[in-house]
């Protein structure tokens, strides 16, 4: 009886981490001990701990998403405020049609900030503010987009402390690359299954059969490999991202 040949590198982050803890029940349930794997068990541990740990400090995704749709937010609403400043040029109300021209020139001055960097941008639309609520306060009164004004500035701060929470997090980031983490419990994995293997060949299928049958189960549930469409951007970033995606919650077996 042998263990089933299995290369774990297609599995995405959340299944390797469920993979390595359906192995470790595994063992666990036929006693490293009497597998006489223990101290392998005890490296492969240690190093799935670390995995562990990597990827519950790997924070990219953790944010980004918040981070787009408060972007997005902000950019709708500013878009908003130029499409009004906009339309009141044509205004029958002289004087909001000034007030309108007035404005025009401040937003043609900086321009399509949302083609800006983020950090850019945020500077931008700080900047652009304490003119709308400076000089330009009587001219956003006369076309009632004051209340926008306020809109902007409370999505832009909100913004910015997204970014300030996703870089205090990166800060503490663990320092393992979970590719790395991955690679060396991957490496262990390949120890004791080479181990039990050896142990076959000197003393028969009788001691490791049923736990061979039950580890060659768990390599059948992950072993399938996805199906992967080519063409989209998406795609073709996924494997890159695949080392840097939290996939997984709560800790490695003890």
């Amino acid at each position: 009886m042998n263990i089933k040949k299995f290369d774990t590198n297609h599995l995405r982050n959340d299944a390797h981490f469920q993979f390595c803890r359906d192995f470790s029940v595994a063992v666990t349930a036929f006693d490293p001990v009497t597998l006489k794997i223990k101290p392998q068990f005890d490296e492969w541990n240690a190093r799935f701990n670390l995995e562990d740990e990597a990827l519950k400090k790997i924070v990219k995704s953790s944010l980004t998403q918040k981070i787009n749709d408060a972007d997005k937010l902000r950019d709708n609403t500013y878009s908003g405020m130029a499409d009004i400043v906009h339309a009141y040029l044509k205004c029958n109300d002289a004087e909001s049609a000034e007030a309108a021209k007035r404005l025009k020139i401040v937003f043609d001055t900086y321009g399509n900030v949302a083609k800006k960097p983020l950090k850019e941008q945020t500077s931008a639309v700080y900047n652009i503010l304490q003119e709308l609520r400076g000089k330009y306060a009587p001219d956003c009164a006369k076309i009632k987009i004051a209340d926008w004004v306020s809109r902007l500035a409370a999505e832009n701060q909100a913004f910015d402390g997204l970014m300030t929470d996703r870089f205090d997090e990166s800060a503490a980031k663990c320092g393992i690359a979970i590719k790395d983490a991955r690679r060396d419990v991957d490496g262990s994995f390949k120890k004791i299954c080479d181990l039990v293997t050896a142990y076959v060949i000197l003393e028969g299928d009788a001691p490791y059969a049923a736990f061979i049958k039950r580890l060659n189960e768990v390599i059948k549930k992950y072993a399938v490999k996805p199906r992967h469409h080519h063409g989209s951007a998406a795609e073709e970033d996924e494997t890159e991202e695949d080392f840097e995606s939290v996939g997984a919650e709560g800790g490695a077996a003890a």
